[in-house]
């Protein structure tokens, strides 16, 4: 038997392989693509109403932004390892919105500038979350305490000072301009006139409103950015390298010289800081703070970081992947809404697209080895 023919199977099992990772990993893209085409279809035929438009575009986008900021600080503690969930960011997000509302009201309340006004409330909004996520990271990283039980506990204290703080009240009377801020667009476009950036054109009559097409809503725009700044850290940080080292191999990483302790607290910290923004967001969009802002978000978060194909055993995701479980489960959300169903249902088509999402990721791997 010849070289050639010995290389031959080997090289045919790497090539099936690699193609099998291909399809494993691009499923989630024609999954999307089929979810909108299905949502079309019926939507068409159910009510007449056209899901194939740059409003539908634009909704699904913003349903996708507290999901995929939320899911960003899941993919981070996930890819970390050491069986990680965070279990506190969707109240750490709470915590985020009660405290920005109430810094926001009470210097609105002063008659203090705008700018000062958001920028101090939004500060203190995301500088806030610090604290939970370096405890969490320094009982996990430090103490060994499981990530389960850490973040389960601290979610719990992170509540109870949210509603302390709140009163287990909403925190309304916000500034006005709050709301061109948390559902206002970066871009405008009015047919025949042209773009104008974050207010309607100042000559548009009322008449004139219908035919002005507001473009790129600015918390798209603002998680769009921090998205770019989470795979930037992941994929081309040192840091970045770290987290996914330690997720493949705990003890390889220790021995290989990387501080393993001060990673994972980062690690944390990160996460806690992506869900302040997230409450902040929510602070600007609903223009007043509740300590339960991120109750519904958690699993929905996890299930976007599942789809996208992060695996659970730690040091394997990616930030394309949470982006597109996001947005799958924000077009789940979006289309139900188009045909009126009740919110109930998306629990129960979530947490179906979430167990295909497991049955295909593992039977994926299964035909790769084998």
């Amino acid at each position: 038997m010849t070289d050639t023919e010995l290389a031959t199977p080997s090289g045919s099992k790497k090539s099936r392989a690699e193609r099998l990772s291909t399809i494993r990993k691009a499923w989630p893209w024609f999954f999307l693509i089929l979810m909108v085409v299905v949502f079309a279809i019926i939507s068409k035929n159910a009510n007449n109403v056209n899901f194939l438009n740059y409003r539908s575009v634009q909704g699904i986008l913003v349903y996708a932004t507290q999901i995929l900021l939320i899911g960003l600080a899941e993919t981070i503690i996930i890819i970390s390892g050491n069986g990680g969930i965070d279990l506190s960011v969707h109240y750490s997000l709470g915590l985020a919105a009660v405290v920005a509302a109430f810094v926001m009201r009470a210097m609105f309340a002063a008659s203090l500038p705008p700018v000062l006004t958001i920028g101090t409330g939004f500060l203190a909004g995301i500088l806030i979350c610090i604290i939970p996520g370096w405890v969490n990271g320094t009982l996990v990283a430090k103490v060994k305490v499981p990530p389960f039980i850490s973040t389960l506990g601290m979610g719990y204290v992170v509540y109870g000072i949210a509603l302390l703080l709140s009163r287990g009240q909403a925190i309304a009377d916000q500034p006005d301009y709050l709301a061109q801020i948390g559902n206002g667009n970066l871009l405008y476009y009015w047919p025949k006139h042209g773009f104008t950036f974050f207010k309607v054109p100042a000559g548009a009559a009322p008449a004139d409103l219908q035919q002005i097409i507001p473009l790129i809503p600015n918390v798209v725009a603002i998680t769009l950015l921090v998205t770019i700044a989470v795979w930037f850290i992941l994929a081309k940080t040192q840091f970045g390298q770290h987290i996914y080292a330690i997720g493949g191999n705990i003890q390889a990483s220790i021995r290989s010289g990387i501080p393993v302790a001060s990673t994972l607290t980062r690690a944390y910290i990160l996460a806690a800081i992506l869900a302040g923004i997230a409450g902040v967001i929510w602070t600007a969009r609903f223009t007043s703070g509740a300590s339960n802002a991120g109750e519904p978000t958690l699993l929905f978060a996890i299930a976007a970081v599942v789809i996208g194909g992060t695996s659970m055993f730690g040091g394997e995701g990616s930030v394309v992947g949470t982006v597109i479980g996001a947005l799958i489960i924000a077009t789940i959300q979006y289309g139900l809404v188009v045909l009126g169903q009740q919110p109930y249902w998306q629990y129960v088509t979530v947490g179906v697209v979430v167990i295909i999402a497991v049955i295909v990721d593992q039977l994926g791997r299964a035909l790769e080895h084998s």
